[in-house]
């Protein structure tokens, strides 16, 4: 009998793509959604749009939220996500690029109500059923090129031309240092092409008048 989506998700051990931010545990977005599609290559997301043509939405006291769903094999999961500043509190009037790290946020967690790294939202230290490592156990094999890495790919490609100021750029490549670097041993010319993008990117905003630099 084969799978459910939510079994062969919630198998995966994610410790080795977080990080840690006063206090809290975050799963890297690209990463989490490059091994979504590596399994379920239909998979989307949506990031949903206010009546006002925003990527968020406002309360009465002007605190700012996000809501991404992710959609695998017909089952649907939304969450809703405040935008929070550097010190994870809820802020009012954001700017584009605390809402642009909330989207990626809500987008990891929605991910995570199919399985993938439920286990950290929860307060769990591995996914169920995994055993810590004996002393003597060899390390396991590192995923070889092929789907994943494309995936992680294909979403850094579609992300970067996002960035707005070469600041914004910058702090995005800084917060997904660690996903580069999967992405480098998984597949060096992939990870060119990202380099490349990057490049790429704060080049054309320099020539649009952006100040600030990498």
């Amino acid at each position: 009998m084969a799978k459910s989506v939510w079994e062969t998700l919630s198998a995966i051990n994610v410790n080795d793509h977080t990080e840690k931010k006063n206090g809290l545990t975050y799963l890297s977005w690209a990463w989490a959604w490059g091994v979504l599609k590596q399994h379920y290559p239909t998979a989307q997301f949506q990031k949903h749009i206010s009546e006002q043509g925003l990527p968020y939405f406002k309360d009465d006291q002007g605190f700012t939220y996000v809501a991404v769903s992710v959609t695998v094999e017909d089952q649907t999961h939304t969450e809703v996500f405040p935008v929070l500043n550097y010190k994870n509190q809820a802020v009012q009037n954001p700017d584009s690029f605390a809402v642009n790290s909330a989207l990626q946020r809500c987008l990891a967690k929605a991910i995570s109500y199919h399985g993938l790294g439920h286990y950290i939202y929860a307060g769990e230290d591995l996914p169920q059923g995994d055993e810590p490592a004996q002393p003597a156990a060899k390390p396991a094999p590192k995923q070889s090129a092929g789907k994943g890495s494309g995936m992680i790919k294909t979403t850094f490609m579609e992300f970067i031309p996002v960035a707005s100021t070469t600041e914004e750029l910058v702090n995005f490549y800084k917060k997904n240092e660690g996903t580069l670097k999967t992405l480098e041993e998984l597949d060096r010319p992939s990870h060119a092409e990202v380099m490349a993008a990057f490049k790429a990117r704060k080049e054309q905003l320099q020539k649009e008048g952006v100040a600030d630099g990498v």
